[in-house]
């Protein structure tokens, strides 16, 4: 099974854009810092400093980067370009929220972004939804990451121009997973340049040497081998969420999910109602 790719994620992502309704109330939202918790179980967490910043980045602020002015906030919204000037970044007072909206974009610049948040031990905080590159690299960017409630985050592979998507054989020797390489029987994971990148990406933030990025439940694997890659509606935006019973043992990042999705119907109304042109499949 192969399906040949066409374009970079930067190019999927601005189509995945396309289709998403713009633009929010205007507020500013004053922000009462706490000091975060160890624990990554929802019911031990305050939510409301994190609501309280995602409304403040939905608000009157610049796009695509914003730097609150008590440079506790620093919110991103939009696609991520090569080129994107990342100055703000280095303003955010260390310990502060990262405050995100995406569907992703650049890989080299996304991970440039990453390390600079993890340098500044920002949290990252998920409002309304982050795709692709987005969940890739900043959900692991950093020690913690907040998703709010009704936040859609999912994953899909990474897309080389004249490469294929097939299975291959998985590191932790469950079943075969979805991969890109160089076309052909079988499917073999000849690292290039981005793979060599993203491995030193992900070599301080995993726990284990088994896990492979993007994250593929047993699940999820399954569901991928059913898929028709002959039809292009089926392969076309492709993406799948990822339960947060497996992140523990996976990654260094404490992800937590103010309220994960319940079921497929769920994860299907929330991305009809950001309009994303794409299929996406919950991990239950």
């Amino acid at each position: 099974m192969f399906y040949q790719t066409s374009a970079d994620r930067t190019k999927t992502a601005r189509i995945l854009a396309g289709f998403v309704q713009s633009g929010a109330k205007a507020a500013l939202v004053a922000l009462a810092l706490t000091m975060r918790m160890d624990s990554t179980r929802a019911e031990e967490i305050d939510f409301s400093p994190y609501r309280a910043a995602a409304e403040y980045c939905a608000g009157e602020v610049a796009r695509p980067l914003a730097l609150s002015p008590d440079q506790r906030i620093l919110c991103f919204d939009g696609l991520f370009y090569a080129g994107q000037d990342l100055s703000l970044v280095d303003e955010l007072q260390v310990g502060g929220l990262f405050v995100v909206r995406s569907f992703g974009g650049d890989d080299v610049a996304m991970m440039e972004l990453a390390e600079r948040l993890r340098g500044r031990n920002a949290t990252v905080v998920v409002r309304s939804y982050c795709l692709l590159g987005c969940a890739s690299y900043f959900v692991v960017a950093s020690g913690m990451t907040i998703i709010l409630k009704d936040a859609l985050v999912a994953w899909g592979p990474l897309v080389v121009d004249g490469f294929c998507l097939g299975l291959r054989n998985a590191l932790d020797k469950g079943l075969p997973r979805l991969d890109i390489g160089p076309c052909g029987k079988p499917l073999l994971r000849t690292p290039g340049p981005i793979y060599e990148m993203r491995l030193t990406f992900m070599s301080p933030r995993r726990v284990n040497d088994d896990f492979e990025e993007p994250p593929e439940s047993t699940f999820i694997r399954r569901a991928l081998r059913n898929v028709d890659w002959k039809r292009a509606n089926e392969t076309a935006g492709l993406m799948w969420t990822w339960h947060p019973r497996y992140q523990q043992s996976s990654v260094k990042t404490k992800i937590v999910y103010e309220r994960y999705p319940d079921s497929q119907e769920e994860v299907a109304a929330l991305a009809e109602r950001f309009r994303l042109r794409a299929r996406v499949i919950y991990d239950p």
